[in-house]
């Protein structure tokens, strides 16, 4: 079973806490974080406040707003779940959303102009495309080897070792002409996606949105985007980017919680002064990316098998959607790295893994995948019936954890 975290102050050093923060849950929640005793979130500061008598909070501390923000923790009082039902059906998730805007803004105050990375790569040499996948993050889900803090640490080290391949390969005297980073979707968990899924996250939907897209555009985006080197992202929706089961059947990648994740990276970025990256964010489920000529597919994969078989019938497919031949198809969705035929087939992991003990979906279901996501490099072809893809590589990330 799932432990509560410890509250790590005092019922009264909470309360005085609030009225020097004006109420305010994620001014709160800053204010304790750095206090140094730990991480708080708002949701955890919710939970630890949501004990409280109305009579043991100022004034200015308006309950019935908290009774919705609250509505997503796990509680076994039956009246306080009715009285959350009833206050979010007429509120819905505005005051989660405001809470994390407000955050984002205090996060990302005003930046200076960009300062780009000295690289030292070989300014001549034969030239090479990066391609990383990232998928399955699912920030804010929840199991006995996973969670939110882990999620993060596990972005700063795929960052890390995608930036370590890069240099070798300049080294090797390559010159890195373009990276392509594909978020193949199932960036967030969703508290929502099935009728327990909160109890299987230790965040909010609205609180994944701005972990994923600080996370991210932090560790993965903005570091690469110092390099000065061209580069393309390309956003993918999952099934996990919503609190729906399976896909919305009507432009998935617009009317998903993908779309304003990725725009607001995309926003962020330009505001930043990264004039050297570019965003592909489609309104259907799938992305064509050109390799020297050769295309491909990004898409989730939700709906395909891991074989052979069902992932070349799927880039057919797409093939005769698109009239066009397809040489390569990058998926996510099966938490496990996997590739077919040279690599024209490759399926991405997940930033978790499964253990033992049956605790949750995964490990109920009995897989036992490893943590990693796949990177591969392209150079152009002067010869016939060669793939582009010369080189591939698995970015492990179960050796990080919370220790």
């Amino acid at each position: 079973m799932t432990q509560r975290k410890a509250q790590l102050y005092t019922d009264q050093q909470l309360i005085d806490a609030l009225e020097l923060n004006e109420n305010s849950i994620p001014k709160t929640a800053r204010y304790l974080s750095n206090l140094g005793k730990g991480r708080v979130t708002t949701q955890l500061l919710r939970q630890w406040i949501s004990r409280f008598d109305h009579t043991e909070l100022g004034e200015g501390f308006d309950r019935a707003k908290e009774l919705v923000r609250v509505r997503n923790t796990q509680t076994e009082n039956s009246k306080l779940r009715r009285d959350v039902k009833a206050l979010g059906a007429a509120v819905g998730t505005k005051e989660a959303m405001v809470d994390a805007l407000a955050q984002m803004a205090a996060d990302f105050p005003e930046r200076p102009p960009v300062d780009f990375r000295a690289f030292y790569g070989a300014q001549a040499g034969t030239p090479i495309t990066v391609e990383l996948l990232l998928s399955d993050l699912q920030i804010g889900k929840l199991s006995s080897s996973y969670n939110t803090e882990i999620a993060r640490r596990r972005l700063f080290e795929y960052a890390r070792m995608a930036m370590f391949q890069i240099e070798q390969k300049a080294a090797a005297g390559y010159r890195i002409e373009r990276i392509v980073l594909g978020l193949l979707g199932d960036i967030i968990e969703s508290d929502k996606k099935h009728e327990n899924s909160a109890k299987a996250t230790d965040t909010s939907t609205a609180e994944q949105l701005y972990d994923a897209l600080a996370g991210i555009f932090e560790f993965v985006i903005e570091p690469l985007a110092r390099l000065g080197i061209p580069m393309e992202v390309v956003g993918i929706v999952g099934n996990h980017d919503w609190d729906g089961h399976g896909m919305n059947s009507f432009k998935p990648g617009q009317q998903m919680f993908s779309w304003p994740l990725y725009k607001s990276m995309e926003l962020l970025t330009a505001r930043c002064g990264y004039s050297n990256v570019g965003w592909v964010i489609p309104e259907g489920t799938y992305a064509v990316v050109d390799f020297y000529g050769q295309k491909a597919i990004y898409e989730h994969g939700y709906g395909t098998s891991n074989t052979e078989a069902s992932l070349k019938k799927h880039k057919v497919n797409r093939a005769e959607q698109e009239q066009s031949y397809i040489t390569y198809l990058r998926v996510g969705d099966k938490h496990t790295v996997t590739s077919y035929n040279a690599g024209q087939l490759v399926v991405n992991g997940a930033f978790f893994g499964s253990g033992a003990g049956g605790g949750e979906y995964s490990e109920i279901a009995g897989y036992a995948s490893v943590p990693g996501q796949w990177m591969g490099f392209h150079v152009k072809r002067t010869k016939p019936n060669m793939l582009t893809l010369y080189d591939s590589t698995v970015i492990q990330l179960g050796g990080i954890t919370e220790q």
